[in-house]
């Protein structure tokens, strides 16, 4: 009898450690994280970049994003153009509003720094109401860059990339017009300074940086392969969460499909080019394209869940 006690409480003790164990791991996982960030303020504006004519998916849009409080004219704004372009690609049933983040945060890096939050409000409001009497047209900060980054981004309706490779392929489709379009906007952009007497300054820019988010980065690799995409058009890409490799669920043949035909294309990209005798060629298409994959974790996945209920 007192054998079976003893057998008891041993199996009672070892549940009770076990539990405590699960408990303290699981309380590692899910335990709040002390945020380290400094809470920002943007206020955006998204600049529609007219479409041309002949557009197959007439349904997207492209934007290019401003940061400031003050309302501005957008085809004045349009024909300031001369920084760096770069295109955000959101992911699946993300939105282009999602590239607010980024985007402030570049402009103020290129404007010196952050404000103190006192200034946006202060600024904002007039002297009655315990704003400061400050010249906001004649305000400048410190330059620190020789170049700015003007973001644009598509909207691609928010539509679910992730479960139809169709989808897949209509994103891809839009995103190399997009590409296009960026850099043809440049061209007009300069062309309107000149014929108002504007002297030219600085080069024109031949090549789009990509920045995708979730499924736009693959999106954005799809696009770098397209054979409708101009020679050095991107030379640049940055991929935020992507799976790259195969599709998180793949929901519909499609979808497996054109992973495998993109990943397959990147691998020949990756060949030297040689003659039928061997003879060397060229080196590979995609050797002078710099690509910066960045993902997390568990951490990662609450971020990212965030991004989607903000955006």
């Amino acid at each position: 009898m007192m054998e079976g006690l003893r057998s008891k409480i041993r199996v009672a003790v070892v549940v009770i450690v076990s539990a405590w164990i699960g408990f303290l791991a699981l309380y590692g996982l899910l335990k709040p994280i002390s945020n380290g960030c400094i809470m920002t303020y943007m206020y955006p504006t998204y600049v529609p970049i007219s479409a041309t004519d002949g557009v197959s998916s007439a349904k997207y849009g492209l934007y290019l994003y401003h940061e400031g409080w003050k309302k501005i004219d957008f085809n004045q704004h349009l024909k300031q153009l001369s920084g760096i372009p770069v295109l955000f690609i959101p992911g699946n049933g993300g939105s282009y509003k999602q590239v607010r983040s980024l985007a402030a945060e570049c402009d103020r890096a290129y404007q010196g720094g952050p404000l103190e939050q006192s200034f946006y409000q202060e600024a904002s409001l007039t002297p009655e109401e315990g704003g400061k009497d400050m010249d906001i047209a004649g305000f400048q900060l410190p330059n620190q860059y020789t170049s700015r980054l003007d973001w644009f981004a598509v909207d691609l309706e928010g539509e679910h990339s992730a479960m139809d490779g169709r989808i897949l392929e209509e994103h891809t489709e839009y995103v190399v017009y997009a590409i296009h379009r960026i850099l043809d906007q440049y061209k007009e952009s300069r062309a309107a300074r000149e014929r108002e007497g504007a002297a030219a300054y600085g080069s024109l820019p031949k090549s789009v940086i990509l920045v995708g988010h979730s499924m736009g980065g693959f999106v954005a690799r799809a696009a770098l392969i397209h054979p409708r995409l101009r020679k050095a058009a991107v030379e640049t890409v940055l991929t935020l969460s992507t799976p790259h490799q195969s599709p998180p669920i793949a929901l519909q043949p499609s979808l497996g499909h054109y992973f495998s035909q993109v990943n397959e294309e990147w691998r020949k990209g990756y060949e030297v080019q040689t003659t039928q005798t061997g003879h060397y060629v060229s080196d590979p298409l995609l050797s002078r394209v710099v690509v910066v994959s960045i993902s997390g974790g568990y951490n990662d996945y609450q971020t990212k869940k965030l991004l989607h209920i903000s955006g």
